[in-house]
């Protein structure tokens, strides 16, 4: 970008934001003083949208946002309110925020003195983001000070500031430079009804809430329903932190509208909104609350563009809450690094609990999970995240944990499973957290609906109900391949009845879900690790290969796609090199055989046992005793008694 544009951008955000006096000069070195600032009203019009939203990305967008929001508080204060296309009425303690204008946002809060900076960033977005964080703010007026700050010497140039930060490959995170973050702004009691289209929900447009720059914020007694493709209800960015209390989130997505290309087909579901995104490490906690999506995803995050913590991630707390998605979809995802955390709640979705990918947690603490797939489902090679169920009961349709070619931890302690999940919430479960389904039919049409553009396909089909399965990735992923490392499954004081399978040992072949022939989407062999603690477990533990089917399904604006899909599942020694599933019996643990299984190495206490099975080692028909057994271990189940 133009150094002259450059400037007249961070001028127009300096203006925008106007809190303390700001020398156009300062970041240029000249000390030449500004112009009385003028109203939001006239900076929209001098300087539309367009102009300073620097490729749709970062902080050109705040400004549009928070221009377009009904209510705004930067740093904890209350800014102008702004009505572009929004209606503000109140009745008693309730305030009432209504639009059918695209992109509007009800509510906007941002911390200006807060800076965050990602490595490799474009010097334009990073002056911007200099420019509104620090000089426009009442923290830092004078560029002396905030360049000594900052380490810089005063006689350069904003531009120049930015530039440098960026050659080096800087990733700090600067917070009000050690002053103070402002107050918590606390909000109770709001209903909020935003229709029309969101055109970017990574970037907030469309939000109904907006919460952005380190800006700490208290929601109490929302009531928000947005109507349209890619319009969230809540989105949060650049370390926020909000406490949703008491609240009820509707992800409203006319299915008609097309403009949405819909979900990343690798996660093989339909739908145009996500009900939440929580982006740049932002932490967000709900209790006592209700979110519901159309189709897509209820819980959210991403990755960000300018800033990704690693040392601070992403982390959404769900308590004492009611999750659910009502054609297809998700109730939660940890992409990257974040962290969900679920203690006490219900996650009601037609195909996954969550998704996790690359090194993030997901974990669920006294929930109820009534899924129509899989509780969790991985994918991407490089996923080495942790996956916990402690104290929970989950029904699901398929699998607990379906491992795409992923090497995470996977621990289930004190949980039951029965594969019984649905394509519909469960009404039951739904009263019980005081869901009110007469009011969700009224908001979405229909409280279990159907997209007819969708077809349900799973990644496992038919022949096994499974507590945990890895299968080869069916598209091509992305990332590195974590060198085809091992994941790790713990069943602790548990009693199951369904099988763990690998059907992952040999390369896999698979082709890529988009688009191409077979063998492209090439994946190394991987061994499953498993320990069976103080658990009874009935079913089969075995290596396996699946048979994979190539099958289509309408994707958003895409008319179809190919993706594939394990069709039936054969236990056996299919197997490269080392590759294999390792079990191993403690505590007193029980496994009842089912079905013949095939393992390379067995591990057992004293205290535990396989009752009636018979067992070969690499032919040969051994009596079990305490120990390690390993080569070509067959176990067969006895007769029926």
């Amino acid at each position: 970008m133009k150094r002259s544009i450059s400037i007249l951008l961070c001028l127009a955000l300096a203006l925008c934001l106007g809190a303390g006096a700001f020398a156009s000069g300062e970041a240029s070195g000249s000390g030449e003083a500004t112009a009385a600032e003028p109203t939001y009203t006239a900076l929209a019009e001098q300087y539309p949208d367009a102009a300073i939203t620097l490729d749709g990305v970062a902080m050109g967008q705040v400004r549009r946002l928070v221009t377009t929001a009904a209510e705004a508080y930067d740093g904890g204060k209350p800014d102008e309110t702004h009505t572009t296309g929004l209606g503000v009425t109140k009745d008693g303690g309730t305030t009432f925020i209504t639009s059918t204008d695209d992109d509007t946002v009800g509510i906007a809060i941002r911390n200006t003195g807060a800076f965050v900076l990602g490595g490799g960033s474009d010097p334009a977005l990073v002056a911007e983001k200099i420019n509104f964080s620090y000089i426009t703010s009442s923290y830092y007026p004078d560029w002396n000070a905030f360049c000594a700050a900052l380490g810089y010497d005063a006689s350069l140039s904003l531009e120049e500031i930015a530039q440098a930060l960026v050659d080096s490959g800087s990733t700090a995170r600067y917070t009000n430079l050690g002053l103070a973050v402002p107050d918590t702004v606390v909000l109770s009691d709001y209903v909020l009804d935003l229709a029309g289209i969101g055109t970017n929900d990574m970037g907030g447009f469309g939000a109904a809430v907006y919460v952005t720059d380190n800006a700490a914020a208290e929601l109490n007694n929302f009531r928000v329903i947005t109507r349209g493709p890619g319009r969230g209800t809540l989105f949060t960015r650049f370390g926020a932190n909000v406490t949703v209390n008491g609240s009820t989130f509707y992800a409203v997505s006319d299915p008609d509208l097309m403009t949405m290309q819909g979900c990343p087909p690798g996660l093989f579901l339909e739908g145009k909104i996500r009900a939440t995104n929580a982006v740049g490490a932002s932490s967000v906690t709900y209790n006592d609350s209700v979110v519901i999506s159309q189709g897509w995803g209820a819980l959210s995050t991403d990755s960000d563009d300018l800033y990704t913590d690693w040392s601070n991630p992403t982390q959404l707390h769900i308590n004492n809450s009611y999750i659910a998605v009502l054609t297809s979809g998700y109730g939660a995802y940890s992409d990257g690094g974040a962290r969900d955390y679920f203690v006490g709640s219900v996650i009601d979705v037609p195909d996954y609990g969550a998704v996790e990918t690359g090194m993030g947690i997901v974990s669920f603490e006294d929930c109820y999970l009534n899924v129509g797939e899989y509780g969790v489902m991985t994918h991407s090679g490089n996923s080495v995240g942790e996956i916990v169920f402690r104290n929970s009961r989950l029904h699901v349709g398929e699998a607990g944990v379906m491992l795409r070619d992923t090497a995470n931890t996977v621990l289930f302690d004190h949980c039951t499973i029965a594969f019984d999940g649905t394509y519909t919430i469960d009404p039951t479960a739904a009263e019980v957290w005081g869901v009110d389904l007469a009011d969700v039919d009224a908001q979405f049409g229909t409280v279990n609906g159907a997209d007819p553009d969708y077809e349900h396909t799973v990644f496992s089909t038919g022949d096994s109900n499974c507590i945990v399965k890895l299968i080869h990735n069916s598209d091509s992923g992305s990332g590195s391949e974590s060198s085809g490392k091992a994941p790790n499954v713990t069943i602790r004081d548990c009693v199951m009845a369904g099988d763990i399978l690998n059907t992952a040992a040999m390369e896999g072949d698979e082709y890529t879900a988009t688009s191409g022939p077979a063998g492209v989407g090439v994946r190394p062999a991987r061994s499953l690790d498993v320990t069976l603690d103080g658990s009874v477990i009935t079913g089969a533990i075995s290596l396996g290969s699946d048979t994979w089917k190539v099958t289509h399904f309408a994707s958003g604006d895409t008319a179809s796609q190919e993706i594939g899909y394990a069709a039936a599942t054969e236990l056996g020694f299919f197997r490269e090199g080392d590759k294999g599933l390792a079990l191993t019996l403690e505590n007193g643990a029980v496994w009842n055989v089912t079905e013949t299984s095939y393992l390379t190495s067995l591990t057992i206490d004293g205290a535990s046992s396989i009752p009636g099975a018979s067992v070969t080692v690499d032919g040969v028909p051994t009596v079990l005793a305490a120990g390690t057994y390993t080569g070509e271990i067959v176990v067969a189940p006895g007769a029926a008694s």
